[in-house]
């Protein structure tokens, strides 16, 4: 299970992710209707953009964001040393919404030179999102699949968020398109999605040679029995594609009230 909590409250929550994004055009064979695809671009949940955002490109290369935004948290933090009967009030924390890697960064990893020269046009966009998962489940952050061409995109990243208590809302690394010289990202965009995984071993090992008669040979039953002969010149073709839509059993996501 996911747990998360807002920066503020006012902000986003996750959002389950949709089988299709923005209205398909004339004729037919899109990819949005795949049924496997569709499953895929309905895996897992989006995190939305919570403001407007527009990125520019230096002369140099590297990029700013036009207007630099930092909020405070509607939540009030004192540090762990505080005395107890301390009448000392917490402070609402402080979060920047996007920063870019340090020339000459020592934390929390160093990047020589050579390296910032390459990940320049890389920005680093909060969620406003502290996240947490049950013991060995892991949340991949990636790109929204099959989502319209856009001029920049997500970086995959597995994060563990079983054991690792970050102090920090979680942020997605978004790689800008260095063929542009301007990047806007609208309030309520889809800006990265959010899988769980297990933490697990799996396992790849090629089927004998007798399993591989009993899989055939189920599949050509299975064929025979859903299959609908296909409108085309090759009277053996079958039809499966509504079939395999009504038997198809899709993961569900659901963020509760």
């Amino acid at each position: 299970m996911l747990h998360y909590f807002k920066f503020r409250q006012d902000l986003f929550d996750p959002v389950p992710a949709k089988d299709v994004y923005g209205k398909p055009g004339a004729g037919k064979g899109r990819p949005e209707e795949c049924p496997p695809l569709r499953a895929a671009n309905s895996f897992g949940w989006d995190v939305l953009a919570n403001f407007d955002v527009t990125f520019r490109k230096r002369r140099d290369g590297t990029w700013e964001a036009e207007e630099p935004l930092t909020i405070a948290s509607d939540f009030d933090y004192a540090p762990p040393d505080t005395p107890p009967d301390s009448d000392a009030p917490g402070k609402p924390l402080s979060q920047q919404y996007a920063w870019f890697w340090e020339k000459g960064q020592k934390i929390p990893h160093v990047i020589t030179d050579n390296v910032h020269a390459q990940i320049r046009h890389q920005v680093k966009l909060s969620t406003f999102l502290f996240l947490k998962t049950d013991p060995n489940e892991l949340l991949m952050m990636t790109d929204v699949p099959l989502h319209a061409r856009r001029p920049w995109t997500a970086m995959t990243a597995v994060i563990d968020t079983d054991w690792y208590p970050a102090s920090y809302p979680w942020h997605a690394v978004l790689e800008l398109d260095d063929r542009e010289k301007k990047i806007t990202i609208h309030r309520g965009e889809p800006i990265c999605r959010l899988m769980p995984l297990r933490r697990d071993t799996y396992f790849a090992a090629q089927m004998s040679p007798a399993g591989f008669d009993e899989f055939f040979e189920r599949s050509q039953r299975w064929l025979t029995v859903h299959g609908r002969p296909a409108d085309t010149a090759d009277a053996g073709t079958l039809d499966i594609t509504r079939t395999y839509v009504k038997q198809q059993i899709k993961s569900r996501f659901v963020v509760m009230e």
